[in-house]
């Protein structure tokens, strides 16, 4: 049996595991210190494109508030020419109202100073009644008129009746009964023409069917002029 003596160095083994300790806190240390590095380029590009996008969001802000103040100009535009629109639609209504209204005037002064039938008597010119609100009251007026070339006086009476149906039977309203005014009958006395105006208060269980005008001139062999207006007129 041989015996083997080795030498002993256990400080050899202490140095080895130092140096290897110093290797992995040196490998570790790299690490970290790349991780940073990266880390810091990372940081730094979020923050240019933090600032990129605050610079893009103060520009769209401005192009909204540019947006915003052009449309109120447009809006307050369209405003002011819808009302001018409205503004001369409604003259021109009136003017056209006020044009219709002189054609009537002229046919009806034309009548009076040439009478397409030449007649120099009395005329029942026209009849209108127009309904006032509720309760059954309606505004009648009755237009006189003599040719212009007459020049005596016209005098009479006119009497207005309204007949229609009371209880589904026949019925007749004479002016004395529904007068607002408890007017019988309405008297005339004019050269040229005249309005005869009033109004009626026609019970709400009457139906109207018609009104009848009778003229009656005053004269001897003075005729009766009747005309008969369907309601409505």
């Amino acid at each position: 049996m041989s015996l083997v003596v080795k030498a002993h160095r256990p400080w050899k083994t202490r140095v080895y595991l130092l140096l290897g300790v110093l290797a992995l806190a040196a490998a570790l240390w790299a690490a970290f210190d790349y991780g940073r590095f990266v880390a810091q380029f990372d940081s730094a590009d979020a923050d240019r494109r933090e600032e990129d996008l605050i610079l893009s969001s103060e520009e769209l802000a401005k192009q909204i508030g540019t947006l915003r103040e052009e449309k109120a100009v447009l809006k307050r535009e369209q405003q002011i020419e819808r009302q001018a629109y409205n503004e001369l639609n409604t003259t021109l209504k009136t003017l056209q109202t006020e044009i219709l209204d002189l054609k009537e005037e002229l046919a009806f002064y034309r009548g009076i100073v040439s009478p397409r039938d030449a007649s120099r008597g009395l005329r029942l010119e026209s009849f209108d009644i127009n309904k006032l609100g509720s309760g059954g009251r309606y505004r009648y007026k009755v237009v006189l008129t003599q040719v212009i070339k007459n020049d005596r006086l016209a005098r009479g009476i006119v009497k207005l009746e309204f007949e229609g149906l009371k209880n589904g039977q026949s019925a007749v309203l004479k002016l004395a009964k529904i007068d607002a005014q408890q007017n019988r009958e309405l008297s005339y006395k004019f050269k040229y023409y005249q309005n005869l105006n009033g109004e009626v208060i026609i019970p709400l269980d009457f139906v109207l069917k018609q009104v009848v005008v009778r003229v009656y001139p005053r004269g001897r062999n003075a005729d009766v002029i009747e005309k008969r207006f369907t309601w409505p007129l």
